[in-house]
Order: structure tokens, then C-alpha cells, then sequence
């Protein structure tokens, strides 16, 4: 059976139960496609770490008297950030270059000799029941597949994975310094621009000494500072913008919402969020990591790690179906709003499609 096909087939079993039932019906099934043998001396289950009483990895790969990978498994449903630092910890101590935290259905992929906090080596992570099975089959074959593994380029390519990663993060938050560094003092180039906009805009051609003060004069977008690819500031929550008129509607509670012509029901402010997400997930689920740069001043609003978003219990965040990405829920009836309406955003769609009712 191919990768493929092995992917697909488990795609239509249930769910395993614990974590032994997800070791032989995912984990051992899909090594077997990736050319190691799960019956063999090359797979070793239970193998001990460290020593004598130090502990024991679920299963370590092993050529020639090498090990390639570890991979440390828990039961479907649990909570990986919980065990990060074990299987890390594992994995340094015997110099092993790749290592997976997985619950069989959501694959963690590190680099546990680089160098930073966890979610700084983290590399890839795969959702066996949502993400493109071509997608997850090629993942599996560069990362794990014994050839890749043992001829050194399943880590050359994780690390050039990783390098992208964290310089997408540098340039997310270099790039709202740098944008206000040019509002304070305006270049030739800026200048030009603003003015030619102006101009095509309104038939006026301002003065450069006009489009300068303008420049200086504005703030840098709170948008901005919160997601760099975003610069259009949202629209109101309806159609009217009185202030009274807003803060009584916070006083109640919503019934439905629309969205894209249909219409949703609710109780509360935070299933706006919640819900807009999962429809934006399941328009755009190839898509749906540009999420992850949405962030405030401190911590961002989506991500793979529930605990990156420092809220205070477990119920303050919510996961997106089944998919591993979490969202803030621990918001006001205003910030649930404007959060569902900074994720349409991030698509392209405009926030003024979102109406929320009321009885």
C-alpha cells in the first residue's frame, strides 16, 4: 500500500481510543510506507533514554547503530504543549537531529539541537484529517522516510523549513518600526506616491510640504502593529456607527449572525469569533497559516500552541474543529467583533459583510 493510500485509509477509521490503539493503527502502518520496517530491529518501541530510570521514548528509529528520530506519542485528543519539553529533552540527550510529538492524528515536527525556546525549533505540523493528503504524504516522505533520514537530507531541509519560519516572524515584526520610521520622516519616493493618490483621487495635486505634515501627523495604525499585511481599518459592526447606539447593542445579547448570505445562530458574543473562523477554515484551509500572524502587542491571536496565547484556562481558548489551530476567546463583546472582523480581513473579504441580529 502506498502512503497515499495508507493516509486515506485512516482518514476513514475511527478515531483510535488511546495511545497504544494509535502507535499500531497510525504510527506503525505509516513508518511501514516510509521504508521502516515496524517488526524489525530498526524500530524500536519503548526504547530507553539517558540511562538507567530516565525514561523511555515511544519509538526510536535506528540504522546501523545510529539513532535518526524519535517520536514520542500520545492519545488522540490530548494537549501536545503539555509534553514538549519531555520529548526534546529526549531527543537532546541522545543527539537524535529530528523529533515528533504526536497523537497519530497531529504530527509535531522538531529540531531539538537548535537553538531557542521550543516553538522556535518546531519545524512542521501536519493534521492527518484535514491537511491535502498530497501535502502530508510529501512531508512524511522529506522528514521521516528512512532514505531521507539516513542520507541527511531529511534535517537540511527541515532546517531550511525552520530558517523561513522564523525570518517570516523577524520580518513581521520589523516591518511596523520600519513603516513608522518612514511616517516621521517621508522620502522623495513616499511623498510621490501619496501625492500621486491624491491626485487620482480627487483631481488635486497637494503640495509636498502638505502630504508631509499628513504623514507625520497620522499614527501608525493600531491594525498594523497587530497584523503588518493589514493596513485598511475595519469597518463598524452595523451599518450605524452612533456611538449610543453601539453600546446598547453590547448590552444584549446576539441571536444570529450573517455572513456571506447565510445566516448563523448564537448565543454568545464569542461563537461570532469562533464561528467566523471555522467558516473562514473551510474556504481556505491551505491558506489558513497566514492567521498565525496576527498578533496584539504581546501575544498572538491564532496558533497551533494554545499556550502561545497566554490566556488564563483552558476555556479561554477555543480549538477550530478539528484542524490544531487555536484562537483567544477571552475577549469583550466589542474585541469578539472586531476579532471576527480582523480575520475576514486577513482573507480579503470586508468586515461590513458581517451583520450581527438582535430580537
Amino acid at each position: 500500500m502506498s502512503l497515499h493510500e495508507r493516509l486515506e485509509k485512516i482518514r476513514s477509521l475511527p478515531v483510535p481510543q488511546n495511545e497504544e490503539s494509535a502507535k499500531f493503527q497510525i504510527l506503525a502502518p505509516v513508518l511501514q510506507d516510509l521504508g521502516w520496517d515496524p517488526y524489525g530491529p530498526e524500530v524500536l518501541f519503548e526504547h530507553p533514554v539517558g540511562g538507567k530510570g530516565s525514561g523511555r521514548v515511544d519509538i526510536a528509529l535506528k540504522r546501523s547503530g545510529r539513532i535518526y528520530a524519535m517520536i514520542e506519542a500520545k492519545a488522540p485528543n490530548s494537549n501536545l504543549s503539555n509534553h514538549v519539553t519531555q520529548v526534546l529533552g529526549y531527543a537532546f540527550h541522545e543527539g537524535v537531529d529530528i523529533c515528533v510529538l504526536t497523537t497519530g492524528l497531529e504530527w509535531w515536527l522538531y529540531l531539538p539541537r537548535e537553538s531557542g525556546d521550543p516553538a522556535k525549533r518546531r519545524f512542521s505540523v501536519l493534521h492527518l484529517m484535514n491537511d491535502p493528503i498530497d501535502r502530508l504524504s510529501d512531508d512524511l516522505e522529506v522528514f521521516l522516510s528512512k532514505e531521507a533520514l539516513v542520507s541527511g537530507q531529511a534535517v537540511q531541509r527541515a532546517k531550511l523549513v525552520l530558517k523561513a519560519s522564523l525570518e517570516t516572524a523577524r520580518l513581521n515584526k520589523e516591518i511596523p518600526g520600519i513603516w513608522e520610521q518612514m511616517l516621521s520622516k517621508p522620502d522623495d519616493e513616499l511623498v510621490e506616491l501619496v501625492s500621486k493618490r491624491v491626485y487620482e483621487n480627487t483631481n488635486l495635486r497637494p503640495a509636498n510640504d502638505q502630504v508631509i505634515e499628513a504623514l507625520q501627523r497620522s499614527p501608525q495604525p493600531s491594525i498594523l502593529k497587530s497584523n503588518p499585511k493589514t493596513t485598511v481599518p475595519l469597518a463598524p459592526i452595523v451599518a450605524d456607527t452612533r456611538t449610543s447606539s453601539r453600546r446598547s447593542e453590547r448590552k444584549q445579547s446576539p441571536t444570529s449572525f450573517e455572513l456571506w448570505g447565510q445566516s448563523h445562530q448564537i448565543r454568545m458574543w464569542k461563537e461570532i469569533t469562533c464561528k467566523v473562523a471555522e467558516l473562514l477554515y473551510d474556504r481556505h484551509p491551505h491558506e489558513f497559516h497566514k492567521m498565525l500572524e496576527l498578533r496584539g502587542r504581546m501575544h498572538p491571536y491564532v496558533a497551533q500552541d494554545p499556550q502561545e496565547l497566554k490566556v488564563a484556562k483552558p476555556n479561554s481558548y477555543h480549538q477550530i474543529g478539528s484542524t490544531g489551530y487555536y484562537i483567544d476567546i477571552h475577549l469583550s463583546a466589542d474585541h469578539c467583533v472586531k476579532r471576527a472582523q480582523l480575520f475576514l480581513d486577513c482573507f480579503g473579504y470586508s468586515s461590513s459583510e458581517l451583520k450581527i441580529n438582535f430580537d
